[in-house]
């Protein structure tokens, strides 16, 4: 049980930086994998990759059953060979499993996958599961899942989860969101809890949507060194444009307590619809994008929420147009070696038949100086894919990128079938 704390933070202090922008193809992008029917298809999340270079994802379509599945892409023996795809779980869309997969995965210390579905579990809600994916006991066995929560959506339980990674503790908690459901049916912000790693208790920790709390939370859940956790709805708030919210779970006997930190849409200038990853930097600014605002024309926003101790200041650093791409949904990654954010658009960009890009921000040189925004790639739906919904995978030691666009390459599916791509050391 919990309760929330209106927050004198919906004050509307905004900063904003010009940015610099720079639209080249500086970067070739490598098509690793074409999907098509006959195979898995729709990669909608990020991709998760493991110390000797294979890539993990889920497909919305194909697998065995056409509901989606799990998939690993393995790269190459010989440089410039072609990578390979294994499906290693196709989901069923019968028996309570759970099926249509959307999140990205995250991954324990025992090579355990864990996600979401969007179908599934429940059998009178058909509203998602949070799901683990066991790695098998001998070299080529097969991978095992176990439902941890199938969601009934009633007046306290959630119901279709979010789209983003679940929040994986060292102890084995696991953290999440749904869009709907709840005492509103507006959101929930939950707990699963484990003391053997093999069952799971759900705890509803906050129900969005109660007066001018946001609502239909939209990101990943991101915790401090304190346990406290933070994430973006994107509706509700002050302006009915989504909000940054700060939950401290209860603890001694204390309820739960959820803040507003922010809300967005005060004007066309600043952020709108907020949704995807978070980053924090050492000095507790967070940063994120939205999917809307910047202009009339509303493209979306890069934008930092700097703490000061009576609110919290936006600064746009860079606001998105045709030219760039719009519209981004996946959130940010940062590069920590270089102070670089980089992100994808889902929608235009400089081409005539172009669908979303990769960008990268460069910090300024000088403090309060304007953020380089450069395009690293643009793409063109039926070459290279097209609407890129995941966050961008960084490969630490290389400086690669990868990442998936959910439609593009192929003809044959509807929409297309999707790509993974890989930029080098941009």
């Amino acid at each position: 049980m919990c309760f929330r704390i209106p927050s004198l933070r919906n004050a509307l202090l905004i900063t904003t930086l010009v940015a610099l922008s720079v639209i080249a193809n500086a970067q070739t992008e490598n098509l690793l994998y074409t999907f098509s029917e006959t195979t898995n298809f729709w990669p909608q999340g990020a991709l998760l990759e493991d110390g000797s270079g294979n890539l993990y994802g889920t497909t919305r379509g194909g697998g065995a059953y056409g509901v989606g599945a799990v998939m690993e892409l393995s790269p190459p023996a010989v440089s410039g060979g072609a990578w390979t795809m294994t499906t290693l779980y196709s989901f069923v869309p019968y028996g309570g499993t759970g099926y249509v997969p959307i999140s990205d995965l995250v991954k324990d210390q025992a090579g355990a996958l864990y996600g979401t579905t969007y179908s599934g579990g429940d059998p009178v809600c058909n509203c998602g599961v949070v799901y683990k994916l066991n790695p098998p006991a001998v070299k080529g066995g097969a991978w095992t899942e176990s439902v941890l929560h199938g969601f009934t959506g009633n007046d306290i339980d959630g119901r279709l989860p979010g789209a983003t990674s679940l929040a994986l503790t060292t102890k084995g908690a696991l953290y999440g969101v749904t869009a709907r459901g709840g005492t509103w049916d507006t959101g929930v912000l939950y707990q699963l809890t484990t003391t053997n790693g093999k069952t799971y208790t759900e705890s509803v920790l906050y129900s969005f949507g109660d007066l001018a709390d946001g609502s239909t939370p939209s990101g990943s859940i991101l915790l401090d060194s304190k346990g406290n956790l933070y994430g973006v709805t994107s509706h509700g708030g002050a302006f009915g444009q989504g909000i940054l919210y700060k939950f401290v779970p209860p603890a001694n006997g204390q309820l739960g307590v959820e803040s507003i930190l922010y809300s967005f849409g005060g004007s066309t200038t600043t952020g709108s619809y907020p949704n995807g990853n978070l980053v924090f930097d050492s000095g507790g600014d967070v940063y994120g994008v939205t999917n809307g605002g910047g202009d009339a024309t509303g493209d979306g926003v890069v934008y930092m929420l700097t703490p000061t101790k009576s609110t919290w200041t936006e600064s746009i650093i860079f606001s998105f147009a045709k030219s760039t791409g719009t519209n981004p949904v996946a959130g940010l990654t940062w590069n920590h070696a270089t102070n670089t954010l980089y992100g994808t658009t889902s929608s235009q960009n400089g081409l005539t038949s172009g669908d979303g890009t990769v960008f990268k921000l460069s910090p300024p040189a000088v403090k309060g100086g304007a953020w380089t925004e450069k395009t690293e790639f643009e793409f063109t739906y039926k070459v290279s894919g097209g609407y890129p919904t995941g966050a961008v995978t960084l490969d630490t030691k290389t400086g690669d990128l990868y990442g998936t666009a959910i439609n593009g390459g192929i003809e044959g599916c509807d929409l297309y079938c999707g790509t993974v791509w890989q930029i080098v050391s941009p």
